[in-house]
């Protein structure tokens, strides 16, 4: 076995089991919502960190030293270089926090849509605790057992203090626009109202690669301000939509109302604590005869310990469902004006 081989295992594995002990601690102490108790800046940051320092402490701790250097083969080529034992520790780290994404997907602690939110931060924290581990092994050799105690022991004592306390709101419009060659009026008979969406219709976007529901129809009661759309998406997601602005062909606000969460899990949930959609416009622009440049904008807010972090997700997800829908209107649009 290669030199870490033991040591990684037991680390990984000890790394993973931490992380879903946490889980499983904050999970409690919160009534259970769902998971929604780990929705805490100490579990986000400090737990991957921990991971990556536990995981890398064991794995340098049972090390077997390295072998002498081999000899240039017959032939004179230099043997092949070694990992450096940062870039080892750095694999560790990263291995321990795939696996621990990959349990918590497989046990249903997280959805894919939550996992891919919180991949990014989780690694380079993970990556951070390799490092310290790494430094530590080689500069601190006293008190190190107490220090990574110490440091374990602090998302299982923050957590429960953080969600005594009420997150921040914060509140983003993300707009997308795009040029439709058809006539007003071609473009307000799509937008409306929304006949049912097929497959072929809609360019899977990257956020629904990472699981969020497809938008499938919205359907129109009633004209003018006061109407109410049923907007509905794969998984049973819907919201209703009751409008609260109507121009023909050429303004349509709605304010937003979540109906069914779908399959959606607590943390990234429309109408849950932590996120919502508030209010839609659709807003049209003659640019000249035959075209149109539609505009598509939404308020979302967000309250969650670390606004800073999702606000980037969030909007992103937005942009690329909003593209999707302007997509779809577009082509229909334009097929009906070529009809007629």
């Amino acid at each position: 076995m290669k030199p870490l081989g033991a040591g990684a295992l037991l680390g990984g594995a000890a790394g993973v089991l931490y992380g879903l002990g946490v889980y499983l601690w904050l999970h409690v102490l919160d009534g259970g919502d769902g998971g929604a108790g780990v929705m805490v800046a100490s579990y986000l940051f400090l737990v991957p960190f921990v991971l990556g320092l536990l995981s890398v402490t064991i794995t340098l701790r049972l090390a077997r030293p390295h072998a002498p250097a081999p000899a240039p083969d017959p032939f004179g080529d230099p043997p092949p270089a070694r990992p450096s034992p940062l870039g080892e520790a750095m694999g560790v780290a990263a291995l321990t926090t795939t696996v621990f994404l990959v349990t918590a997907l497989v046990v249903g602690f997280e959805g894919v849509l939550c996992a891919f939110i919180a991949a990014p931060v989780m690694y380079v924290m993970a990556a951070l605790g390799a490092g310290t581990a790494f430094l530590a092994q080689r500069w601190w050799r006293r008190g190190r057992a107490g220090a990574l105690l110490l440091t374990a022991a602090l998302p299982a004592v923050l957590g429960p203090l953080e969600q005594r306390l009420t997150p921040p709101s914060v509140y983003r419009t993300v707009t997308n626009s795009v040029l439709v060659h058809a006539p007003p009026e071609a473009v307000w008979a799509q937008i409306r109202s929304v006949p049912r969406i097929q497959d072929r219709e809609i360019q899977t976007g990257w956020a629904h690669l990472a699981g969020l529901p497809r938008p499938r129809e919205a359907v129109l009661t009633g004209t003018g301000v006061g109407a109410a759309r049923l907007a509905t998406f794969d998984g049973a997601l819907s919201f209703l939509e009751t409008v609260t602005d109507w121009q023909e062909e050429r303004l349509l606000s709605f304010r937003i109302q979540a109906r069914d969460p779908g399959g959606l899990d607590p943390h990234v949930r429309v109408g849950g604590r932590f996120f919502d959609v508030l209010s839609g416009t659709y807003r049209l622009e003659e640019i000249e005869p035959g075209v149109t440049l539609l505009h598509l904008s939404s308020t979302q807010r967000l309250s969650t310990p670390f606004n800073g972090y999702a606000a980037y997700f969030t909007q992103a997800i937005m942009h690329d469902l909003q593209r999707t829908i302007l997509d779809v209107v577009r082509d229909r649009a334009e097929a009906q004006a070529l009809m007629d």
